[in-house]
């Protein structure tokens, strides 16, 4: 697991720490070594755990609120599967729409052989010649897709580790999801390329964590309700993972949604 060597960092950090406050026992600093000591007392330790656990987006994504959400998802453990052959990787699109968080959508072509005019998060297929990285595939086909974004203001949190055999069985295809945050995009002039997606939507995220707005079934994937379209399929899945694996950690403050967003 890639976060061993964090834990043996903060393990050493302790080791020192303890090696400090010994020196100061025996040299009789009390005064010192109280100072030291101080946060960790229960009271001061339950103030911090507290904090971590809010998550305050009333107005919207911010550096510090990203970061939380990049940690959040550093955190969530690898998982060892087999590889496949045919893999490919979508963009989980976080953004502000006038200082409301949303994750932005598509909406498929109705004239696509595959999954017509059913509602999808941008990405596509692994290019071998193109992509060095699944970020890169990614990024790739969501310029490919959605025309407007500014490039400068996107920023990759990381990856959404879901359990590959569940996607596969969703999708036929191992896809990675890629969570990034592609900015304040409530001015923008967005432009979907018409031959793969008929519109671009966003829904504010304060909407996912209702759980009114959702179906869940056995051996179903998740459906999301709450929009302007349904959401289901491997795109109900990663939106239920995300807000499970992820924003489920937190006290999530939103702003009120507002009433163009409200059916």
């Amino acid at each position: 697991n890639y976060t061993v060597p964090s834990l043996a960092s903060a393990l050493r950090d302790r080791e020192d720490v303890l090696q400090l406050c010994a020196t100061l026992l025996a040299d009789q600093k009390i005064d010192e070594l109280s100072d030291i000591l101080r946060p960790f007392e229960e009271k001061y330790v339950e103030r911090r755990r507290q904090k971590e656990m809010d998550l305050d987006l009333s107005k919207g994504f911010d550096s510090s609120t990203l970061e939380v959400l990049r940690k959040g998802l550093n955190r969530m453990p690898r998982r060892v599967v087999h590889a496949h052959q045919r893999r490919a990787g979508v963009v989980l699109p976080l953004c502000n729409v006038d200082g409301v968080p949303c994750v932005l959508f598509e909406k498929r072509s109705a004239q696509l052989r595959a999954h017509a005019d059913e509602v999808c998060l941008p990405g596509g297929m692994v290019s071998t010649s193109f992509d060095r990285s699944i970020v890169a595939t990614c990024l790739r086909e969501m310029h490919e897709e959605i025309g407007g974004l500014e490039e400068r203001n996107i920023t990759t949190l990381g990856v959404l580790r879901c359990n590959w055999g569940e996607v596969h069985h969703l999708v036929g295809v191992a896809v990675t999801p890629v969570v990034c945050y592609i900015g304040e995009i409530g001015h923008l002039d967005l432009r979907p390329n018409s031959d793969e997606v008929a519109e671009c939507f966003t829904v504010p995220l304060s909407m996912f964590l209702d759980r009114e707005r959702w179906v869940r079934r056995p051996d179903f994937a998740p459906i999301f309700t709450g929009g302007p379209h349904v959401v289901w399929g491997l795109t109900g899945y990663i939106l239920n993972r995300f807000v499970k694996d992820v924003l489920a950690r937190y006290r999530v403050q939103c702003p009120p949604e507002p009433s163009k967003w409200l059916p």
